[in-house]
């Protein structure tokens, strides 16, 4: 039996004990799947700063909430908390942990209070302590154990492994990130990869700056470079002021979806409809997105790629992120577009345009601006120094995008 104390830090930076997790121990007869639950503590549900984990799954109420998800034990909400692929590889190799100890429980007692969004984890009573971000100054040594544990995670010693865990085990995606302080602000540095066909890094500048010039409000940004390396860093949209957190999920987890890839763009304006406090500005915003993604390219346009961030007035979306064109060349998007599925056209994103409430007007107005935005793609790949070659490379497929 595993039993977690779930914490919440608040807007205003006070951490309250929110409730508990308790998963029973691996079924082995039926091949090792957890059997979970989840309850709030009373003087949680009596705080004036409390509000649900989940509003859809996890209602601020008493009472035992089964988890029913027998490959994780948990509640989606709380998974939200780990890293993925990359980040999770490092959690394990720091803490050498075989393969049945690798469930999401014993993960998120491992974590601790260094997860990305709200939520902090204790197996005891005691209130959890957030490790430091890194200085920005120690972004280039972190950089360089990043590109050896890439290469081989059996490269690095035990000290270099617990530098870079302390700094790159909390943040999500497949891809190496680092969490470090950058002039007083919390950002993740995303690093390149050894496998990346493209210069990632600056690919994936221009397109935020791409983005904000469509329209879509995106986290403020920029390149540091270190001699031969470089990083993207990117403002946190977790952190408020104060030391305070903004709780986020994923529509993954708010759509109850068990899979990345089963959902279409109608299915999110659907939960964004249902969440968000302000769905008059939020779904014409998600709308903005899905035509961006769209000309852009961004297949990889999952359900763990869009979330909503609990504020002071209730649910909002997110600052949009991780944007890049179709580097893979994979042609399909994660999410379908209605009727023609995985591969948008102009004409399937106007007939979608009532999922999201938007009149055909302002439908039309949007992927104009968008598609203008979009175009001028050649001016951002310079301007943040994108080479030649890979401009090329993913300048075929932005060009026929923009031409269907």
């Amino acid at each position: 039996m595993i039993a977690l104390q779930v914490w919440l830090r608040t807007l205003a930076g006070a951490l309250l004990p929110a409730g508990e997790v308790r998963v029973a121990d691996p079924d082995q007869r039926r091949g090792g799947l957890l059997r979970g639950e989840f309850r709030y503590q009373a003087a949680f549900l009596d705080h004036p700063d409390a509000f649900a984990l989940d509003p859809l799954h996890l209602p601020l109420s008493p009472g035992v909430f089964a988890a029913e998800r027998p490959h994780a034990g948990i509640h989606a909400c709380f998974e939200d908390s780990l890293p993925d692929a990359w980040g999770r590889g490092l959690l394990i190799r720091r803490h050498a942990l075989p393969r049945h100890r690798q469930t999401p429980p014993e993960l998120l007692a491992l974590l601790g209070a260094d997860a990305l969004g709200a939520l902090a984890y204790t197996t005891g009573s005691d209130a959890p302590t957030p490790s430091a971000a890194a200085p920005a100054p120690a972004l280039e040594s972190l950089i360089e154990a990043a590109e050896r544990y890439d290469r081989d995670p059996g490269a690095l010693d035990s000290q270099d492994l617990a530098r870079l865990f302390q700094a790159a085990s909390s943040p999500g995606g497949a891809r190496p990130k680092l969490l470090i302080e950058q002039a007083g602000k919390g950002c993740i540095a995303k690093l390149a990869a050894a496998r990346d066909a493209v210069d990632m890094v600056r690919v994936e500048a221009a397109c935020l700056a791409l983005a904000r010039d469509a329209g879509l409000r995106v986290p403020a940004f920029q390149v540091a470079s270190f001699g031969r390396r470089s990083a993207l860093l990117v403002e946190r949209f977790d952190l408020a002021p104060a030391a305070g957190r903004y709780h986020v999920l994923s529509i993954q987890t708010l759509t109850g979806a068990e899979g990345y890839y089963q959902l279409g763009y109608s299915d999110l304006a659907d939960c964004v409809r249902r969440v968000s406090a302000r769905p008059e500005t939020d779904l014409p915003a998600l709308y903005r997105q899905m035509a961006f993604n769209a000309l852009l390219g961004n297949t990889d346009d999952h359900l763990k790629n869009f979330a909503l961030r609990r504020e002071p007035a209730g649910w909002r979306l997110t600052p949009a992120f991780d944007l890049l064109p179709d580097v893979a060349q994979r042609g399909e998007h994660c999410l379908h577009f209605g009727p023609v599925g995985h591969r948008p056209s102009l004409v399937a994103l106007r007939t979608l345009a009532g999922a999201f409430g938007l009149s055909g007007q302002r439908a039309g107005r949007t992927l104009a601006e968008v598609g203008a935005a979009v175009a001028g793609w050649r001016g951002r790949f310079d301007e943040y120094g994108v080479p030649a070659a890979d401009c090329a490379r993913l300048g075929r497929d932005l060009e026929r995008r923009l031409a269907t």
